[in-house]
Parts: C-alpha cells; sequence; structure tokens
C-alpha cells in the first residue's frame, strides 16, 4: 500500500491533470453562452478565447462563436464560423441551421432556402425539421413569393413539438395583413411555450418588424 501511495505522489502532473482542460474548456463555452444570452457580447467572446486557448476550439464553441457574430452583424464571419462548426462535425444540425440563419438575416432569400433544404435532407430530427420548415417560409415570405409561401405554410401540420406552427401561422398572417390574426397565434404560442424556447422563432418576425419586442438571444 505504502510502495502504490508513493507512486501515486510522483506521477507525472501531466498524467494527473490530463482531462482538465476539457472540462474547463466546457465550462468556459458554457460561461460564454451565459454572457451571451445576457446580451454582453463581447464578454461572451473574450470567454470562448480563454475556452481556446484552453484546448483545440469544439464546433459547439465554434458554432456559439458564429451566433455571437450574427448578433453583431459581422455577417462573413459568422458565415465562415458557422461552416468551420459544420466541418468540424457534420453530425451537428445547430451550425447548418445558424448558417440559414445567417442569410436570411441578410436577405439572401434563395441562398437561406438552400441551407434549410439541406438540412431537411440530410436530418431525421423531428424538432430540427419543424424548424427549417418553419424557416422555408420565412424564405419565401421576404422574397414575397406567396405562392411558394402557401406550399411553405402547408407543410408546417399541426401539431409541431415546438413553436414551428403558431409561429409559422401568425409569420403567414403578419406578411398578409392580418395583424390581428399574427398577435393572436403570438399570444397561443407564449401560452404554451416558455420565452426562452420560442426565441429562434420570434427573431425573424423582429427583424421584419412585425413584433415589436425583440426576444431573448439565444444559440439553440
Amino acid at each position: 500500500m505504502r510502495l502504490l501511495i508513493t507512486t501515486l505522489l510522483f506521477l507525472p502532473v501531466s498524467v494527473v491533470w490530463a482531462a482538465e482542460p476539457i472540462r474547463v474548456g466546457v465550462d468556459l463555452v458554457e460561461s460564454a453562452r451565459r454572457e451571451f444570452q445576457q446580451g454582453k457580447l463581447d464578454e461572451a467572446v473574450a470567454v470562448l478565447d480563454r475556452a481556446k486557448e484552453a484546448g483545440e476550439p469544439t464546433p459547439v464553441a465554434l458554432d456559439l462563436r458564429g451566433c455571437i457574430y450574427l448578433e453583431q452583424q459581422k455577417f462573413d464571419d459568422a458565415i465562415a464560423t458557422f461552416k468551420a462548426a459544420n466541418e468540424m462535425n457534420r453530425l451537428l444540425v445547430a451550425p447548418r441551421i445558424h448558417l440559414g440563419d445567417a442569410y436570411l438575416r441578410q436577405g439572401k432569400w434563395a441562398d437561406a432556402r438552400e441551407t434549410y433544404e439541406e438540412v431537411a435532407r440530410t436530418t431525421t430530427i423531428l424538432m430540427a425539421n419543424e424548424r427549417v420548415r418553419f424557416a422555408l417560409l420565412m424564405t419565401y415570405l421576404g422574397a414575397g413569393d406567396r405562392a411558394g409561401a402557401e406550399r411553405a405554410l402547408e407543410r408546417v401540420t399541426f401539431p409541431t413539438e415546438n413553436a414551428a406552427y403558431y409561429y409559422a401561422q401568425a409569420a403567414f398572417a403578419f406578411a398578409y395583413g392580418k395583424k390581428r390574426d399574427g398577435e393572436k397565434w403570438i399570444k397561443t404560442a407564449a401560452d404554451i411555450f416558455d420565452e426562452r424556447s420560442i426565441a429562434w422563432f420570434a427573431r425573424p418576425l423582429f427583424d421584419r418588424g412585425w413584433i415589436k419586442t425583440k426576444p431573448p438571444l439565444t444559440s439553440e
């Protein structure tokens, strides 16, 4: 027993702490996410820089950094970062959806649609598919393509696991002059889902000026 204790005491420090950078990196990314959600964008970037120094950047960290760039309207940086996250792990859906969001935010409807459609073709995750169906509707509404929007709206079928159905109905109503109907759909969604879970759906409506309250920042 004494020999075992002596051996452990003299193990190289690098062996004892081998897993520490990974744990620290994960903790820092979550800390950066909290800063981002509070709107502290520069602070969030600084924490992500510390996480990068603690180890190789992870696709999750890159995706979060892309979301920060997107909020800062650094669109080229956001797009490059989302693409880098996707290259690192093609199984992750979030960076690909967020890439579409970057195009949508700029009004690049065709690029956004192509990106979302690629996600729809390659994932079987129900909630992700519901998201991209909603997002595809937004590309048609943005482009002023009513026929395309009507087809896209039909594909957002009730019920959905998230707020996709309610916000799709609201967006279509707002786009075609039925403000009161749109507000009713928004209220219904708020009665069912919490504020943070609907933030991603609410943001393009806010960007279009259809709702006046900016939704919470989210990297989900």
